[in-house]
C-alpha cells in the first residue's frame, strides 16, 4: 500500500531527477514509473471525449458511495495489460504534483489484454490537465474501488501495482 504523500513523492522525485552519480548506483535500486513486461498502460494516442454521463461506485469507511456526473470527459486508452483484475485510476497533477489523496477517475479493467480502455473523470477537465495514470490490482475482488481512511490520509485499499521496483503509471497531459 503507498501512502498518499509516498506516492507524491515519489512522483515528484521522478519529475526532478537529475542524473545519478557512481556513488547513488551502488545503493538500492529506486522505485521507477513505466510499463513492465506483465502490465503496462499505453498512452501514445490516448483520445479525449466531452459529454460524457458517468455512474461510479466506492467503498468509502466501509459505507457504498455511488456518484452520477453528467457532461463531464473521459479519456480513452488505446490498450491496458494488467496480470490480475484490477483498476486503471487517474490522480490529479496539482501545482506540479500527483495529488494522492484525490481520484479523479477510475475503471475496472479485466486481467490479460485489453484495448480502449476509458476512464470517466469525475470533475471537470480541460486540454493541458495533467494526471497521474496508474494501475490498482482488486485486493479482494469485489470489482469496487475500495478505500480505506486511516491517520496518515487516504490509503487506497487496492494496491497500486508494481513489477519489481516500477509502478505501472505514467504522467499524462489531456489532449
Amino acid at each position: 500500500m503507498i501512502p498518499r504523500l509516498a506516492l507524491a513523492a515519489l512522483v515528484s522525485a521522478l519529475c526532478l531527477a537529475a542524473p545519478s552519480t557512481a556513488q547513488e548506483a551502488d545503493s538500492a535500486p529506486a522505485m521507477t514509473i513505466g510499463n513492465g513486461e506483465m502490465n503496462a498502460i499505453e498512452v501514445d494516442g490516448l483520445t479525449r471525449q466531452d459529454g460524457v454521463t458517468t455512474f461510479t461506485e466506492v467503498h468509502v469507511d466501509g459505507e457504498l458511495i455511488s456518484n452520477f456526473r453528467g457532461h463531464s470527459t473521459a479519456i480513452t486508452f488505446p490498450e491496458v495489460l494488467i496480470e490480475a483484475p484490477g483498476w486503471l485510476v487517474l490522480h490529479p497533477v496539482i501545482d506540479g504534483r500527483p495529488n494522492g489523496d484525490m481520484v479523479s477517475g477510475f475503471t475496472y479493467v479485466s486481467a490479460g489484454q485489453t484495448a480502449d480502455v476509458t476512464v470517466q473523470i469525475d470533475h471537470p477537465a480541460d486540454a493541458g490537465d495533467r494526471f497521474l495514470v496508474m494501475l490498482h490490482s482488486d485486493t479482494d475482488g469485489d470489482r469496487v474501488f475500495d478505500f480505506v481512511f486511516v491517520e496518515d490520509g487516504i490509503n487506497v485499499e487496492d494496491r497500486a501495482v508494481f513489477e519489481g521496483n516500477q509502478m505501472i503509471a505514467h504522467l499524462i497531459e489531456l489532449p
